[in-house]
């Protein structure tokens, strides 16, 4: 039975608590983010011979070193200059809410948020640089060095696909493919796909493979995977979301993702949600769709693309794109400071337009922290009472949500005592919450 809804939800996370990967993050892991930004905008005018731009890119880095000192010296956040986006506005009334907050004593989650949306102002109101994305060479060289990776999943993908494994089979075959195809979504931020249990049509369906995909499933402390395959077959046919996470392999595995969930009959056209700035180092932005599907296309750059099953992955992920099968989404709300529970409040048109999908699917860390608030829960607590008014009830309808994350941060619901006690065992010292090994596969039908 249910725990009884809290009336007063914890705070989130601050930066100021010690121990916490929060106050980690502030003191360390910001400062280093910074300087690779300074080091990737010297790269950059380096090979200009663009006097403007180079003395532009100069006065970009100078903010961004003030920018670092202010971290790593725990000065105040000051309100955000305009570069002509709406969400300025809502970014400096959040600040003001706050009070007086210091980098090293404020929200988390709001205050990464706030990080690079202050980068952004920089190159927005500049003349040269407007449409820079900072991040660019990091994806791109991320998603080259992960060639073989992508090699072995093209040719899984493609074995399974001669062997008719996305055709209408018995319901048990469909339910193992349907949880070995969201593992491989799951831990798409690992190019280690030793993490999957890698198995042929033939060893899905024979006991040894049955038993190999539950024996792969102990590291996710936090299983809806039979309820969300339950609901999903009943629901066959219709429009599928993805909210995306990162670009690169995990990109890749993403969109792998959605070519089975339309060769399986499960989805009718896919709908992909992107950031529309750069967005936490390795965030999908509309770009990086076409520069992932060029790169899988030359040889220069990937030496697996004369492989017969990285071609036929690509042509087939191409056409779905050209066809409108898989189509891409940007809105503003997704970089916000806002966490998703003010949806309904902030971006009332996107909430409606989530509600009419069969499912949306939120990938990776940051999305599901912003589903929980990134909030103090008991690891106990439900999913579905941790996402607040995005779970329906009492005569309201819901969003449909699974969320596939791999533990990154210390907030995470849904853990059974057992479980919990269990990881606390094998990880202690909060590595369970934290080291990217374990992960959460959390499901509310909204209702």
């Amino acid at each position: 039975m249910p725990s009884a809804i809290h009336s007063e939800p914890p705070r989130e996370v601050w930066t100021s608590e010690e121990g916490s990967m929060a106050r980690e993050t502030a003191i360390a892991r910001w400062p280093k983010i910074v300087q690779n930004m300074i080091d990737d905008v010297e790269d950059t005018f380096g090979q200009s011979d663009v006097p403007e731009q180079i003395e532009e890119g100069r006065r970009i880095q100078a903010t961004l070193r003030i920018i670092k000192g202010e971290i790593m010296q725990d000065k105040p956040l000051h309100p955000l200059s305009s570069d002509g986006r709406p969400d300025i506005q809502s970014y400096n009334a959040q600040l003001e809410s706050f009070g007086n907050i210091t980098w090293h004593n404020c929200p988390w989650l709001f205050a990464e948020c706030y990080l690079y949306r202050c980068v952004q102002t920089l190159f927005a109101r500049s003349q040269f640089w407007r449409n820079y994305d900072i991040f660019a060479r990091q994806k791109l060289s991320a998603f080259v060095a992960s060639h073989a990776a992508v090699e072995e999943l093209c040719e899984r993908y493609v074995s399974l696909t001669d062997a008719g494994a996305f055709a209408k089979t018995d319901e048990e075959a469909e339910r193992l493919i349907f949880y070995e195809m969201t593992e491989i979504a799951l831990w798409g931020n690992a190019t280690d796909l030793s993490l999957l249990s890698n198995l042929s049509l033939d060893q899905i369906h024979s006991l040894q493979g049955k038993k190999a995909i539950h024996e792969g499933q102990a590291r996710i402390v936090s299983n809806d995977m039979p309820e969300a395959w339950d609901y999903l077959k009943s629901h066959r046919g219709r429009r599928v979301d993805i909210v995306l996470d990162n670009s690169g392999f995990e990109l890749f595995t993403d969109l792998v993702y959605a070519l089975y969930l339309l060769d399986s009959g499960l989805a009718s056209a896919i709908k992909l949600h992107v950031k529309s700035i750069p967005w936490f180092v390795s965030d999908v932005m509309p770009h990086d769709m076409d520069v992932l599907l060029s790169a899988l296309a030359d040889t220069s750059l990937f030496p697996g693309a004369e492989h017969r099953s990285v071609r036929a992955v690509t042509e087939r992920l191409s056409d779905c794109y050209k066809n409108g099968l898989v189509t891409i989404a940007e809105h503003p709300f997704w970089t916000t400071g806002f966490d998703f529970q003010e949806m309904p409040a902030v971006a009332p048109e996107l909430h409606e337009n989530l509600l009419e999908s069969t499912l949306v699917i939120f990938k990776g860390d940051l999305n599901y922290r912003k589903l929980v608030r990134d909030a103090n829960w008991p690891h106990t607590l439900p999913f579905k009472e941790a996402i607040g008014p995005l779970r329906g009830g009492k005569g309201g309808e819901g969003i449909k949500i699974l969320a596939l994350r791999t533990n990154k941060a210390d907030v995470c619901v849904g853990l059974s005592r057992e479980t919990l006690e269990r990881v606390e065992n094998e990880a202690p010292g909060k590595a369970w919450v934290r080291n990217g090994k374990y992960a959460v596969v959390s499901f509310s039908d909204g209702v």
